[in-house]
């Protein structure tokens, strides 16, 4: 009886430690903790995805809008991709870029990953840029979300002065 056991043991934990959120087809995200790792060495601001497997809005998101290429080509080069997966291990430690390690659940609330889906702008150093969620978020406003981030406008002026100084509204779909 004892060997059944802990043939099953064996069997969940290779099974807890294989499986993985959905990331977005094509896209190189890291894990969290080794995407913070390497922005820091790379110093390189951060894309971070904030999602799990089953999520619909998630699928939704990953299909109608992070599929095109020449967004996923973009990001690929300007940012270090993050994929934070919300319905993971919440007691797994994870290191924020302020260098600050929690137990998941509570990086989750600190860094406000949830609903999902949601994503984040970060600078290596953890200061946040910019931060959206919502499954109907179309191509163009990642574009426009890329402009700010990588003209460094965000140092200057809100996300929603430097649309309006060109002449350009937010389309915001919950």
């Amino acid at each position: 009886m004892m060997t059944r056991c802990a043939i099953l043991l064996f069997g969940l934990a290779l099974l807890a430690g294989v499986a993985q959120a959905r990331v977005p087809d094509g896209w190189p995200f890291l894990e969290y903790n080794e995407a913070v790792r390497v922005a820091r060495q790379t110093n390189k601001p951060l894309f971070v995805y904030y999602g799990f497997e089953t999520c619909p809005y998630c699928i939704s998101l990953n299909k109608n809008t992070l599929s095109f290429e020449a967004l996923r080509k973009r990001y690929s080069e300007h940012y270090v991709l993050a994929y934070f997966d919300i319905r993971a291990n919440p007691n797994d430690p994870m290191t924020l870029p302020t260098g600050e390690t929690l137990p998941r659940g509570q990086a989750i609330r600190k860094l406000k990953g949830s609903p999902v889906p949601a994503w984040a702008f970060v600078t290596p150093d953890g200061r946040e840029i910019l931060m959206r969620r919502g499954s109907r978020t179309k191509v163009d406003a990642f574009m426009k979300f890329d402009q700010y981030v990588t003209s460094g406008s965000w140092l200057q002026t809100t996300f929603e002065e430097f649309l309006a100084q060109r002449g350009l509204r937010e389309d915001r779909v919950e």
